[in-house]
């Protein structure tokens, strides 16, 4: 009797699944050292099998980025569904975002790490995944000037280089906190943390959020 088909449903499903394997392992091991082989081992598929979903480790990659994104945008428009002011939704926003690389690791690091490729690596790349990729990117960013300049009006009044100088710095403070615990490059000081307390997470925002405004105040 032949084999039924996967309906629609359970190939989305599939993918979802071999992409979130993969961005555990490609955050381990890096893109480079992926093997497909053992990527299927551990989904107790054959290689085949997944290049049945994927025609080539790089479209793995892209995809699997572009659903990091999807998936932190959805969390975003969750959490700052009920802010009640702009300060509370860039609190919501980088809070978000230090639970979001919490528990997806693997795909926040693709998403904000990613690796090198080539040329010949990205020609392998459906180039319309690659500008949707870019597009989200690019989103994500102004999604935070916006964020950034209701949170401290004084920004609006200060040129577009100077803004995204002060937005970089803002988001490089919170990457780098994350990174620390990830990592745990810092034992003495990550002794006994396994998570970032609630309570840093909000001090740090705020003492950031006070740096900016004076800085807005400054910069040209």
């Amino acid at each position: 009797m032949p084999k039924k088909p996967f309906t629609a449903e359970e190939i989305a499903a599939q993918r979802e699944r071999i992409m979130d394997s993969a961005s555990s392992v490609m955050a381990e091991v890096g893109f480079h050292h992926l093997s497909m082989r053992k990527l299927a081992s551990q989904l107790g598929m054959t290689a085949s099998n997944i290049y049945n979903y994927f025609p080539n480790k790089e479209s793995l990659f892209i995809h699997t980025r572009r659903r990091g994104f999807d998936l932190a945008f959805a969390d975003i428009n969750e959490q700052m569904s009920s802010s009640s002011s702009p300060t509370d939704s860039l609190y919501a926003f980088a809070g978000q975002l230090i639970a979001f690389a919490q528990r997806f690791p693997g795909y926040y690091q693709l998403m904000f790490q990613p690796p090198l490729l080539s040329l010949d690596e990205t020609e392998a790349v459906d180039q319309d995944i690659q500008l949707q990729v870019g597009r989200l990117v690019e989103e994500w960013q102004r999604h935070l000037l916006s964020l950034l300049s209701d949170a401290v009006p004084s920004l609006a009044e200060r040129s577009e280089a100077a803004q995204q100088q002060l937005a970089l710095f803002f988001i490089a403070s919170i990457h780098g906190l994350i990174d620390s615990y990830r990592y745990r490059a810092l034992p003495m000081l990550l002794a006994g943390v396994d998570l970032i307390p609630d309570e840093v997470v909000q001090a740090h925002i705020s003492w950031l959020l006070s740096t900016l405004e004076r800085q807005s105040e400054r910069v040209s």
